[in-house]
């Protein structure tokens, strides 16, 4: 909330654990408490009471550039036929050392052609899309899904909204930082879940059945298979067809032990971020040292 106090728009912060925040609230943060409800419904529940046509996610322990926030309104606003926008995503470690660190793989191009060609180019290139700026009306009808679907399986959330998205539109890709995230070796949602690579997890405990008839309905017939089988064969082709057949008979603890070192390991080469990038990130820089100014790398 710190972060986000002196942007020109509302902040809803949705707040599903137990206890009531009693701290400040500033004026533009609407506090919403929630307890127990899980991420779909506190996402429905904040669309309901939204009366802008753009809607960006960020989680609680993120942030996005607030400028990047302004250009990507500013691109949908003026581009109509494009239905979510997002851009580089930069990391810090759990411990704030000053630094910043490279995450996910280089941005894709923009994603501009029918819903079918989307959906082949952006899941068999799969970015992470969950954390981003969409058409309202696009975000209403994914979490719409979710809700209805109830995966066991999380990482099913992001291949909605990103399906959503593909049938409805264009996707737009900053070349600008968008976002910052929090490396950490702790468990988190995405380790609770094995990824999705291949058809047999995708099953497990009816996801995929739900998956492909839902979306099949909002969209239409052998859409969420070509979603599935563009996104398994790009897993496919950037690991190798080996690599996830091992992958499927490991241990889930020795799976746990060898994500923390790959975590670590992409930690390792800061980023050398130019004068205005620095600039941009000062005031997260400010925040994660808690405001001690002669922490920062400058």
């Amino acid at each position: 909330m710190e972060y986000f106090k002196d942007l020109q728009t509302h902040v809803i912060y949705c707040d599903s654990s137990s206890v009531n925040y009693e701290g400040e609230l500033y004026p533009n943060v609407n506090y919403l408490h929630l307890p127990g409800e899980n991420f779909a419904k506190k996402v429905l529940f904040a669309l309901s009471s939204i009366k802008t046509n753009f809607v960006a996610l960020c989680a609680d322990d993120d942030f996005i550039i607030i400028d990047s926030l302004y250009k990507g309104l500013l691109f949908l606003e003026e581009n109509k036929n494009y239905k979510a926008v997002v851009g580089k995503y930069i990391s810090f470690k759990d411990k704030f050392d000053g630094d910043y660190y490279p995450l996910y793989q280089e941005l894709p191009n923009d994603i501009s052609f029918n819903a079918k060609k989307n959906a082949e180019i952006f899941f068999k290139n799969y970015y992470q899309i969950l954390w981003g700026m969409y058409d309202k009306d696009v975000l209403i009808k994914a979490f719409g899904i979710i809700d209805k679907a109830k995966f066991n399986n999380d990482n099913f959330i992001e291949l909605v909204i990103g399906t959503c998205v593909c049938h409805a539109g264009n996707i737009k890709f900053l070349r600008d930082i968008w976002g910052v995230r929090e490396i950490s070796t702790i468990e988190h949602w995405g380790s609770r879940h094995a990824p999705i690579l291949s058809k047999k997890i995708a099953q497990i405990r009816g996801d995929y059945s739900k998956f492909s008839k839902l979306i099949d309905s909002e969209t239409n017939a052998g859409y969420a298979d070509l979603v599935m089988n563009n996104y398994l064969n790009g897993h496919r082709e950037r690991v190798g067809f080996l690599r996830l057949a091992i992958g499927e008979i490991i241990p889930k603890a020795i799976k746990k032990i060898v994500r923390n070192k790959i975590l670590i390991k992409s930690a390792v080469s800061r980023l050398d971020l130019s004068q205005s990038d620095n600039e941009l990130l000062y005031s997260i820089t400010l925040i994660l040292t808690k405001g001690s100014p002669s922490n920062i790398k400058f």
